[in-house]
Parts: C-alpha cells; sequence; structure tokens
C-alpha cells in the first residue's frame, strides 16, 4: 500500500507537468491584424514570406504561411523567447502594415513615410513585403500628384509577376496597371534631373529580370531624356514595349518618321485618355524639340493644349508640364500676349488644382 502512495505520489506530479506543458504549448497564439482572429500555434518559424506555422484548430494540425504585414505579434515559447528571425520580420511586417494601413485611409504623406522607412529597415525590393512597399510608394506618391518621385518603382510594379502581391492589400485604390500594356497609367516617364536619378538608382538596386524588362527600362530612360529610339530594339514586342517605342520615335532625327509615327499614334481613335494624353504630350514635346518652323512648334503647342483640355483625366505629371511648356514656348515663338492669357485662364480655373507654382 506504501508503495502504490509512493508510485503515485512520484508518477501524478509528472504527468501533471506534461499535461500543462502541453497545454502552454497549445495556447501559444500567432496574433494576426486588420480583424482577424489570432491561431493557435505549436510551431512557428521566420521565411522570406512570412511566419511559417504549425495551426492547433478543433484537434487538427496544418501547415500556415501568415505573410509578415498580417503579424502583430507572436505569444513566446516555454521559454520566453521567439524563434529566430521572428522578430524582425515582425518589425519590418510592422512598417509595411503601418504604411498600407495609412494609405487606405488616405494619409498618403504619412503612408510614404512609412514604407520608405520599411525599405531603410532592410525590406528587400523583391520580396512579398518589398512588394506591397513599392506598391504603396507609387499609390502615395500617385495621390499627392507627385508621380514622376517613383518612376522606378512604377517599373518595378509593371515586372512583378502576377498575383504576387494580393489586390486586398489597397481595397480603397484604383487599378495602377493597364492590362494591354503593363505600364502604370498615372505615372508618366517625364522627369526632372533629380527624379531621373532616382530612377536610375531604383534600376541599378533591382537587376532587370529579363531581356523585355530591360528594354522597357531602356525605353522609358530614353523618354524621360527626350533622345529618341534607340538602334535595336527586336521584333514581336509586347504591348508595352511597342507602345514604348512609338512613343520614343516621337524624338526622332528623321522628320518623316516622327510625322509617320506621330500620325499612327494619333489614328488610334478608340485609345484610352489616358493613352490619348501620353500620346499628346510626346507628341508636342518632341515637335516643339525637334522643328525650327514656327508653324510645326506650334502644332506641338496645340498638342499640349490638348493635354490641359483633358483635366483631371490626364495624369498630374502631365497637367503641370504641359502647361508650363506650352507657355515656354509661345513665348520663345513671340506670343507673349497668347502667353499671357492660357497662363491667366489656368490660374483661374485651377487655383486649388496641382499646377506648377511658377509657369514661366
Amino acid at each position: 500500500m506504501m508503495r502504490r502512495r509512493s508510485i503515485l505520489a512520484t508518477t501524478v506530479p509528472i504527468v501533471l507537468a506534461a499535461s500543462l506543458a502541453s497545454l502552454a504549448t497549445a495556447d501559444r497564439q500567432l496574433h494576426r491584424r486588420d480583424g482577424a482572429a489570432p491561431l493557435v500555434v505549436e510551431r512557428v518559424s521566420a521565411s522570406s514570406g512570412g511566419v511559417r506555422a504549425t495551426v492547433v484548430a478543433e484537434g487538427l494540425r496544418f501547415e500556415r504561411l501568415v505573410p509578415w504585414d498580417r503579424v502583430a505579434s507572436i505569444d513566446p515559447d516555454e521559454a520566453g523567447r521567439l524563434e529566430a528571425g521572428i522578430a524582425r520580420g515582425i518589425e519590418k511586417g510592422t512598417l509595411v502594415w503601418r504604411g498600407r494601413s495609412r494609405m487606405n485611409r488616405g494619409d498618403a504623406v504619412l503612408a510614404r513615410a512609412a514604407f520608405d522607412s520599411a525599405f531603410d529597415a532592410g525590406v528587400l525590393p523583391g520580396s512579398e513585403l518589398g512588394s506591397i512597399a513599392i506598391e504603396g510608394l507609387v499609390r502615395a506618391a500617385i495621390a499627392a500628384g507627385d508621380g514622376s518621385r517613383v518612376l522606378g518603382e512604377a517599373t518595378l510594379i509593371s515586372e512583378l509577376p502576377a498575383g504576387l502581391v494580393e489586390p486586398s492589400r489597397f481595397p480603397r485604390g484604383d487599378r495602377l496597371i493597364d492590362p494591354e500594356t503593363g505600364l502604370v497609367t498615372s505615372v508618366p516617364p517625364v522627369a526632372d534631373d533629380d527624379d531621373r536619378s532616382r530612377m536610375l538608382e531604383w534600376f541599378r538596386r533591382v537587376p532587370a529580370r529579363d531581356a523585355n524588362a530591360s528594354l522597357r527600362r531602356l525605353l522609358l530612360e530614353r523618354l524621360v531624356n527626350g533622345s529618341g529610339p534607340p538602334e535595336e530594339s527586336g521584333a514581336n514586342l509586347a504591348g508595352g514595349e511597342r507602345f514604348l517605342l512609338r512613343l520614343t520615335e516621337l524624338d526622332a532625327e528623321d522628320p518623316a518618321r516622327r510625322e509617320r509615327t506621330r500620325r499612327t499614334l494619333l489614328a488610334a481613335a478608340d485609345a484610352p485618355v489616358w493613352k490619348a494624353a501620353w500620346i499628346r504630350f510626346f507628341a508636342g514635346r518632341g515637335t516643339i524639340a525637334r522643328e525650327t518652323d514656327p508653324e510645326l512648334r506650334m502644332r506641338g503647342v496645340l498638342d499640349l493644349i490638348h493635354v490641359i483640355a483633358l483635366e483631371s483625366t490626364a495624369p498630374p505629371v502631365l497637367r503641370r508640364a504641359s502647361p508650363r511648356l506650352a507657355v515656354q514656348t509661345l513665348r520663345e515663338l513671340g506670343r507673349s500676349e497668347s502667353a499671357a492669357t492660357l497662363e491667366s485662364i489656368l490660374i483661374a480655373e485651377r487655383a486649388d488644382d496641382a499646377l506648377p507654382e511658377n509657369l514661366p
């Protein structure tokens, strides 16, 4: 009898301890963001895409990957510690979550700051977190009317594999990419020296995925510079590269080639508004830059006025660049009165719009 009590005294605490340990493990939780219920987890590990967790639910165990920007916190293990890489991943994910949350509630300025901080914290552009942050930077810049600032990031978005980032990350946002061309329609390749340098830095930072991506980057750079089409462009181009190549031809040295391309592009009567704005702007800019005949340069001004007439349906970048170049050219042509009239009309009609602060 005494021996039985001794065995019980020894066994019961061991069983209880094991049971308590089992309960402690089962009760460990992964707390999710965006109102999602926490998950009971048995094991977790860090991966590039998020937390790999063994989830316990209704007596079943299954593996699940929770993206970093969906993870708010994870309970520590029995020793009070988190597995390697978990804390760092949550830190990066929190910055991206903060940025997209701010963007979804309409605060573009603070959203941009959070996305910039995410890259400063080591988020890689090619990762899922990086893809969300890049898209967020582009959306924030567009919302602020500053698309030229994110030419590099917009190019990277167009190179991402379809479906890499869930559309639900930015449920309030409009579609960024035109499905036919793969271009970010609100970010035309128009930039000052600082924005051009920023674009090229992104190109250096993130190598092109393939030959098509390399060609697209080359064409965008040549459009920014107004340097005309490349000597070699290849055959059987995809829709986006073909359209960009045609736009570079509007800056070609050969006037016959410029005119032929201009007529071809303007003949596309069914073109969407964003594409019409791009065509008219680059046609006008190319004519003004390459022609010396006053009548032809005036035709370039009229192309720019077409962009101005599109008003809010044209990308903000072009709404600013078009009147600036039109007024400048009118003055060069000796039409100071027309330049002053255009300037006064624009200022009066769009006093609250994103127009140049100082038209020349």
